[in-house]
């Protein structure tokens, strides 16, 4: 299980954007993360410059096109809809990986018994400036 924001394991945050300017003010190699809605111009900005990316949806719809986008991760907010994304990334041999976005460690657990791929807590994602 991959685990993002928690202190006993090693991770490289995520960096929070609202439009394709900001990526600029990210480290190199970074992976930046938004909401799927509405940002396809940030997409394709990452994908022309081979950024990585995560996406946050909760639609089965989005998920399925942020992974043939190219989406490194996508991220879920409701676990019963990560269940069902879970299994079409299983089906489709998705290459992101799934990861359910929980506020609590003892969450971690919940996220295992669904068999999604991973978790995502606050910590594991920078805001605002940096």
């Amino acid at each position: 299980m991959i685990i993002i924001g928690h202190d006993l394991v090693a991770f490289k945050p995520f960096y929070e954007i609202k439009n394709s300017d900001e990526i600029a003010k990210t480290p190199p190699n970074s992976t930046v993360i938004f909401e799927f809605e509405g940002n396809e111009n940030i997409i394709k900005f990452c994908q022309k410059n081979g950024i990585n990316f995560a996406v946050e949806t909760d639609s089965s719809k989005e998920a399925l096109l942020a992974n043939a986008a190219g989406a490194s991760y996508i991220i879920l907010s409701v676990d019963v809809v990560a269940q069902d994304i879970q299994d079409l990334a299983e089906h489709y041999l998705f290459d992101a990986k799934i990861l359910l976005k929980i506020d609590y460690e003892n969450e971690i657990m919940d996220a295992a018994e669904y068999g999604i791929d991973g978790v995502l807590l606050p910590q594991g994602v920078i805001s605002g400036n940096f």
